[in-house]
């Protein structure tokens, strides 16, 4: 926290639901707060409502460079409404052009005249504000700005980034692990420090503070269904999540059946959680597998990283057979060098929190990049090999007291077989005029007739996605399957939650998630 509010660019790195936006929030409120710093909290989204132009415009890059420079207009606009500070009679028509643009680029329309305004333009408006309230220096928290999947905008997003780095100016970004494109300007380390948002299950004040968000998150009268005796089902659910406070916080409420709209719930038992963990493994599993299904070109190397996923379980579950409950592991050691075939399916698998990369071990002359396997998945696969019915007590000690030096090791082959690099290939689309296959991701004309290589828009194909790929409960996707609400379209076009509220059992709360995740899935 104190270093999103500090000086130099930071990267804040972690999946969905590990509580990057939640930091970056509470970081601007705090930064509002003080007297030292002026905070800009801007979010990118809707990023992918801009993605279709790349597919129609020559001027595309342009045109989203301003966009990215007109929302943190935006964001600047929304400091001073809420820190109630005058804004200067110059910035009010740069504020009001900024809206028109952002507007008009999100919804598909081109404007015949485009505001522009360059980075150090903008650098330079900032200081002025910086300097009207005597703070110190601002502070650019750009939520939602990895771009997970439009390599393009990712590299244009952080050369801006870098360029809007100086000593009164510092820029923070919310990224995800592994598959966040920099520009070829930008050197991690150099230009920017990463900071770790994702949870470690393995520190030691990691259950205490799982313990605290509970605490702050659920009424009193049920954080004390988890005292005494059930305080271990709370633990091991905690243990589970993999250090993502959204995976936990989901399970808590399928294990009490919590009603936050009726005010009801369920005492806790050990046959809901573990089908609530489960489930949990299955959505985060989902998340992976529907990366191929939203994002095509990425199939081959979701179907490997499902075979992969499986060759670590397995190997974990040999190593642990004959290991005390004290000398269990979760790690996985892959020895160097890596290919880029195989760093591409880790990338991803990353990106969904199935494993997390842990600093690189050497043992002799070898060395090995580590990779955490998913707690949730362990458990569920019972990885741990500590019988058929294991205590939570053995599988608490078993993950929280496991020693750190501990791997499976083998290399890309040991895993994948001889032959995954022919595997992981992208699966890109053919020439729409003679129907040749594309011989690369960046290739702009087919190489057999010449005819421009055109993609389908993204964007557009997600909008159209059923309302049954989101990742919520099953009985809400049944609610809803009884409204007027088929697609990701529908529900994004149902702001005012008139079409969500028609659900059964779907009240304001389960609404604005509904309506939240939607955006979530549209925001990759």
């Amino acid at each position: 926290m104190a270093k999103l509010k500090s000086t130099g660019a930071k990267l804040i790195s972690g999946p969905r639901g590990c509580g990057k936006s939640t930091m970056i929030r509470l970081a601007y409120y705090q930064a509002l707060d003080s007297s030292d710093v002026l905070p800009v909290y801007v979010n990118y989204a809707k990023h992918l409502a801009i993605e279709p132009i790349f597919k129609s415009r020559p001027d595309a890059v342009d045109l989203f460079r301003q966009w990215v420079i007109a929302k943190v207009v935006i964001g600047l606009e929304q400091t001073q409404i809420e820190a109630d500070i005058p804004s200067p009679i110059y910035l009010r028509s740069m504020i009001s052009s900024s809206h028109r643009l952002v507007d008009d680029l999100e919804v598909g329309y081109i404007p015949t005249e485009i505001p522009r305004i360059s980075p150090t333009q903008l650098i330079a408006f900032i200081n002025e504000q910086v300097e009207f309230v005597r703070r110190k220096r601002a502070v650019l928290l750009f939520d939602d700005a990895a771009h997970t999947f439009s390599a393009q905008q990712q590299r244009e997003f952080f050369e801006i980034f870098r360029q809007l780095k100086t000593r009164s100016v510092a820029p923070k970004a919310a990224v995800y692990p592994g598959v966040t494109n920099y520009s070829s300007n930008m050197h991690i380390g150099h230009d920017a420090e990463i900071l770790e948002a994702w949870y470690r299950v393995d520190d030691p004040a990691y259950l205490e503070t799982m313990r605290e968000i509970v605490s702050r998150r659920l009424p009193a009268e049920i954080v004390a269904e988890f005292e005494k005796d059930r305080l271990g089902l709370l633990n091991y659910l905690a243990l589970a999540s993999f250090g993502m406070p959204r995976s936990f916080l989901t399970m808590l409420q399928e294990v009490l059946e919590l009603d936050e709209d009726a005010g009801k719930h369920i005492a806790p038992q050990r046959r809901r959680t573990d089908s609530s963990i489960e489930r949990n493994v299955a959505i985060v599993r989902g998340v992976f597998e529907s990366t191929g299904e939203k994002i095509p070109r990425y199939s081959n190397l979701i179907v490997e990283g499902r075979r992969l996923e499986g060759a670590f379980i397995e190997r974990l579950a040999q190593i642990n057979t004959n290991k005390t409950i004290h000398q269990k592991t979760t790690t996985v050691g892959v020895r160097r060098p890596l290919t880029k075939e195989f760093q591409q399916v880790t990338d991803l698998m990353a990106y969904a929190g199935i494993i997390r990369q842990l600093d690189s071990q050497s043992r002799g002359s070898d060395v090995y990049e580590r990779y955490e396997v998913h707690s949730g998945f362990v458990i569920a696969s019972n990885a741990l090999s500590l019988g058929r019915s294991p205590s939570t007590r053995e599988i608490t000690i078993s993950l929280t007291k496991r020693p750190s030096s501990l791997l499976v090791r083998g290399k890309p082959e040991t895993y994948l077989g001889n032959d995954y690099r022919s595997r992981c290939t992208l699966n890109l689309t053919p020439c729409s005029n003679c129907d040749t296959p594309r011989v690369s991701e960046d290739a702009q004309f087919c190489m057999r007739c010449g005819k421009p290589l055109i993609d389908k828009s993204l964007y557009k194909e997600m909008l159209q996605r059923p309302v049954s790929d989101l990742p919520i409960p099953e009985a809400k996707k049944k609610a809803l399957a009884k409204t007027n609400l088929a697609t990701i379209q529908d529900i994004l076009l149902d702001v005012d939650f008139k079409q969500l509220l028609r659900g059964h059992y779907v009240g304001s709360i389960w609404a604005k998630r509904i309506f939240s995740a939607a955006e979530e899935y549209v925001s990759v």
